[in-house]
């Protein structure tokens, strides 16, 4: 196994039984994944909940209603593939990891790197992304920024990018070269179809954005720019894009390489 960049897996699990399944919250399904994690290996655990310069290893989103179909799916990206690689050979080693969530144990069915939502690539292969002038991302869950004390529902270049940056000089070994002031000055908003979603993360909620935003950068930017935000724009596929990626919000991909929106 490649390690030398980010992965994207679906995980798979089912109620044994005619049993039924509880409610379920992002909440829950971050300590459920956390959970899982642990067993057998706290460190693991930790390593996955350890910010990195401020920012989470990782990214966690349900995929599809377990509600009708009985089954939860969820979609984890790591940024750290040394640790990705700990948790692959151990799933391996175990044939799958049950996943409690509340008084429920599911059964893990599987753990897949193919299909829409997976992937893996290595920093280099972000690196030599195609520059184009205008990226167009497609936001498949709620996003929403941090302003102040509210909810910022709407793709600010600065914001976008801006986090997509900073997530990327925590974790890539290879530098940019450029600030958030390049983005704020060279970035704009080129296009947007989008609309307001309300997420509930089991305490309070959040009003975000979905759809679709396409950015351009403006003409006098340095080509280290207009590489970085090819980039990040291809980063974002794992990285997630807003607040609270670890609990389903700011799934994100480019248009370019997907089919369906609907996560």
């Amino acid at each position: 196994m490649r390690e030398t960049g980010p992965y994207a897996v679906v995980m798979e699990f089912h109620l044994a039984g005619s049993r039924v399944l509880g409610p379920l919250t992002p909440e829950g399904l971050h300590g459920a994944f956390l959970g899982l994690l642990s067993q057998g290996d706290r460190a693991l655990g930790r390593l996955f909940h350890m910010p990195r310069l401020g920012q989470r290893p990782f990214t966690l989103h349900p995929l599809g209603n377990p509600r009708t179909t009985g089954r939860v799916r969820l979609r984890v990206a790591v940024m750290i593939p040394e640790i990705f690689a700990r948790f692959w050979s151990r799933w391996e080693r175990r044939g799958g990891i049950p996943l409690k969530l509340g008084k429920s144990l599911l059964e893990p069915v599987s753990l897949s790197l193919d299909g829409p939502w997976c992937g893996s690539c290595s920093w280099e292969d972000l690196l030599t992304t195609e520059p184009r002038k205008e990226v167009e991302l497609a936001f498949a869950t709620p996003t929403a920024f941090r302003a102040g004390d509210l909810d910022l529902p709407l793709p600010v270049p600065r914001l976008v990018f801006g986090g997509l940056l900073r997530k990327w000089d925590a974790f890539s070994p290879h530098p940019l070269g450029i600030t958030r002031e390049e983005l704020e000055r060279k970035v704009a908003l080129a296009d947007a179809r989008i609309h307001t979603r309300a997420f509930y993360d089991g305490r309070s909620h959040i009003v975000g954005f979905v759809g679709r935003a396409r950015f351009r950068v403006l003409r006098g930017a340095s080509t280290e720019l207009l590489r970085a935000v090819n980039t990040l724009a291809q980063f974002s596929f794992y990285a997630g894009v807003g607040r609270k990626t670890t609990h389903g919000m700011g799934l994100v991909r480019v248009m370019e390489t997907c089919g369906s929106l609907s996560p």
